[in-house]
């Protein structure tokens, strides 16, 4: 009978990377396929030594060639896309100085793909890219994601479509965040270390405005204990109460300089 064989679930979060050895080999091959033989024993077709190549294997050099594969496989996390990207941005560097000045920094193709996945998110139909945009700033503010149970609180709090289950979440986010497998209650979290970056450091403002919203604090009221009676009011008392000015501790929209004056 084949209703036998219908699964019980609609959706399976598989996680896919690829293995350390072969990233690293890919790596090694990408490396000496543009820039020559840099001693990593590649199998690729070695051309002569490029500029940038003939600086890598310099004893001049900073770091080894090695350390340089090995920022590019932290960097990756198994995400060959991500590999890729680093390597075509160290392959467009004339220089050591170059590709340490630029390490920190995001790739633009890589830019460039997150910006175009926040797109088709807003071109969903206005519920679920509210859901999608605030998700993310919620689950971005910590690198270990939010559980389920509070990214939905947060986002009734702030009048957001109603989410069945963290489901709703991870299609309305197109693959940008992902369920965690061994948390109680699950979490959601950022599919990769450089998209929680693109996030933190404000690339997009689309993000940035929900993440204002939803995770804004509030202020909060805890009751106090206040031990024993009051003090007897006395007349000095209530005149200190009464006469003292008001303090303003609103900040300044503008900084005074010396021989400017403030406009109102």
């Amino acid at each position: 009978d084949n209703d036998n064989l219908k699964e019980t679930y609609d959706h399976v979060t598989v996680g896919i990377a690829v293995p350390e050895s072969a990233m690293k080999d890919f790596i090694a091959w990408n490396l000496e396929r543009e820039h020559g033989d840099l001693g990593l024993g590649s199998s690729a077709r070695k051309p002569p030594l490029s500029p940038l190549g003939k600086s890598l294997v310099s004893r001049m050099a900073s770091k080894s060639v090695q350390k340089h594969a090995n920022d590019v496989l932290d960097s990756a996390g198994g995400h060959i896309g991500m590999a890729k990207a680093r390597l075509d941005l160290i392959h467009n560097m004339e220089s050591l100085e170059g590709i340490e000045t630029r390490r920190d920094q995001l790739p633009a193709n890589i830019v460039t793909m997150f910006d175009s996945g926040i797109r088709r998110m807003e071109q969903q139909p206005r519920p679920q890219s509210e859901i999608a945009l605030h998700a993310i700033a919620a689950a971005s503010s910590d690198i270990r994601g939010i559980s389920i149970p509070v990214l939905r609180e947060k986002l009734v709090n702030i009048g957001a479509a109603e989410t069945r289950s963290g489901e709703d979440v991870l299609e309305a986010t197109k693959g940008f965040l992902l369920g965690t497998l061994r948390d109680d209650p699950q979490k959601v979290a950022v599919f990769h270390s450089s998209f929680y970056f693109y996030i933190a450091e404000r690339y997009n403002q689309a993000i940035h405005r929900a993440s204002l919203q939803i995770n804004r604090k509030t202020p909060r009221f805890e009751p106090q204990n206040v031990p024993g009676m009051p003090g007897k009011a006395t007349p000095l008392k209530i005149a200190r109460s009464a006469t003292m000015p008001v303090v303003d501790e609103t900040p300044k929209r503008f900084i005074s300089r010396k021989n400017t004056r403030e406009w109102h």
